[in-house]
């Protein structure tokens, strides 16, 4: 098996940020078309709303946080977090549906996470080989285990500096032993070679279109900004 045998999922279109270490750092200021303002604007916008997508999970579960978990994710570069947290919930949501509906979760999981991993999310990384394992306890219901590309995430795990430097746990023991009892020599080979030639690459960022200045509000003569009339004085 090759990396290019790995499955890719695509997952519905981009609805609209957090690496690991830190939040990815605030964008400078400045102005005009994609500038400093559009990019202050998307920041306020994706942590805001990445409070509000886990305040929903602690207070009502994984499932109804997806929704806004999937906005944040779609942001792009520099919400890798948001990305890992979607495909963490979505991973736990598909455990508890009949098998199209968790096939159809589990994809579009596997989908962010290799996305976060692929940007360099070492907690990413490290479930998504614990996923692929397909061990008990970690495997993932819909989802297809691929050993190759499972061990290969781990492999580019432990060499994450991220992983040693925030004290995150190494693999699971049961999720190791179980890559180390069913992989063949060509197997470990190829996983081998898949970290090897592991490069970050990140979706790219969400621009917001510039807003037009001499655009002039909507809704009836003397309505405010958001359309409402105004009251007469």
């Amino acid at each position: 098996m090759t990396l290019t045998s790995c499955h890719v999922f695509k997952t519905i279109a981009v609805l609209a940020g957090l690496s690991l270490a830190a939040c990815a750092g605030g964008p400078s200021r400045g102005s005009g078309p994609g500038g400093g303002a559009a990019q202050l604007d998307v920041g306020s916008q994706s942590e805001r709303l990445l409070k509000e997508a886990r305040k929903k999970k602690s207070n009502a579960g994984c499932e109804a946080a997806i929704p806004t978990y999937r906005v944040v994710a779609s942001f792009g570069k520099g919400h890798d977090t948001a990305q890992f947290e979607l495909g963490a919930c979505l991973f736990e949501t598909s455990a508890d549906k009949g098998d199209a509906e968790a096939s159809l979760l589990a994809d579009e999981g596997a989908f962010w996470m290799r996305r976060a991993a692929w940007a360099g999310n070492a907690r990413a990384q490290v479930a998504l080989a614990g996923a692929l394992s397909g061990a008990d306890g970690h495997a993932v219901a819909g989802l297809s285990p691929d050993l190759v590309e499972g061990y290969g995430w781990a492999l580019i795990y432990a060499d994450n500096a991220a992983h040693k430097l925030y004290g995150l746990p190494d693999l699971h023991p049961i999720a190791a032993d179980h890559f180390r009892v069913q992989m063949t020599p060509a197997m470990i080979n190829n996983a081998e070679n898949f970290a090897a030639d592991f490069r970050p690459i990140e979706m790219a960022v969400f621009t917001p279109p510039a807003r037009d200045r001499n655009a002039r509000p909507s809704g009836p003569p003397g309505a405010g900004p958001s359309g409402e009339r105004r009251r007469p004085r």
